[in-house]
């Protein structure tokens, strides 16, 4: 009998420990699943006006920290066209790499990454 006691002792102390730390998180505002990280806004440089074989904006790194390579940059167009770059380097603070779109009008764009 005072194992068994012992056990359900034990088995409440967990269960009380689980349901206080989700308390507790939940009152601070935190999930208790991890939150995926915000993107990184990028600059994004459109040099021309139309463009009638392809885009080919600029992608800049405008963080103060250097982009490891291996990282995916993504962008998109104000006329609904986007990619994405796999650095094959690093990019330095200030560094550009170029990618190339659909051709279209004149448009503005946005970059970011993950």
């Amino acid at each position: 009998m005072r194992i068994k006691s012992y056990f359900a002792t034990l088995l409440f102390s967990f269960a009380l420990s689980i349901a206080s730390v989700s308390f507790v998180t939940a009152q601070e505002g935190r999930s208790a699943r991890p939150a995926r990280t915000a993107p990184v806004m990028l600059q994004c440089r459109n040099y021309g006006g139309q463009q009638d074989v392809s885009k080919n904006p600029d992608i800049i790194n405008s963080t103060l920290n250097t982009i490891p390579s291996g990282k995916t940059l993504y962008w998109k167009s104000s006329d609904g066209d986007s990619g994405s770059v796999k650095l094959s380097k690093a990019l330095p603070s200030g560094g550009k790499v170029g990618v190339t779109g659909k051709a279209g009008q004149s448009y503005s764009c946005t970059a970011w990454m993950k």
